[in-house]
């Protein structure tokens, strides 16, 4: 009789293991994000973020906050975001490109090609925000 009892036990177990890990659901996991399902009009006005210091208007990062928090620049002009804080941040536009990870002291520069609002944030610490208006 305890045999029957311990088998089952032991599959319930590997049965939520097994769950927990991601094996046995039938729910299909979400597509990862592309590029294609940005809206065209993001992908065309912010040019792919370059890594490095470049020209132009400068946003500092430290203590989990972008400096300024907004800035205004004219069509075409470049932005670049350093990251002077102790943590890893990432500069990521609302409805356009993830700049990817900026380790400390490392910069990245976007090229603003259309007027807009360009809201962003850091998606290690979403409280961090940001926005660029292009005029």
């Amino acid at each position: 009789m305890r045999t029957p009892l311990l088998a089952g036990i032991l599959a319930g177990s590997v049965l939520v293991i097994a769950t927990a890990c991601g094996g046995g659901g039938s729910t299909p996991k979400p597509a990862a994000s592309t590029a294609a399902s940005v809206p065209a009009a993001a992908s065309v006005a912010v040019a792919s973020c370059a890594a490095g210091p470049g020209t132009g208007q400068q946003v500092g990062i430290a203590n989990r906050l972008f400096t300024p928090a907004t800035l205004t620049v004219s069509v075409g002009s470049t932005v670049t975001w350093t990251n002077a804080d102790a943590a890893t941040h990432s500069v990521t536009f609302d409805n356009g490109p993830d700049c990817g990870n900026l380790a400390t002291g490392a910069s990245t520069t976007v090229t603003f090609s259309a007027a807009g609002s360009y809201p962003y944030h850091c998606k290690i610490h979403p409280s961090m925000t940001g926005s660029i208006t292009v005029s």
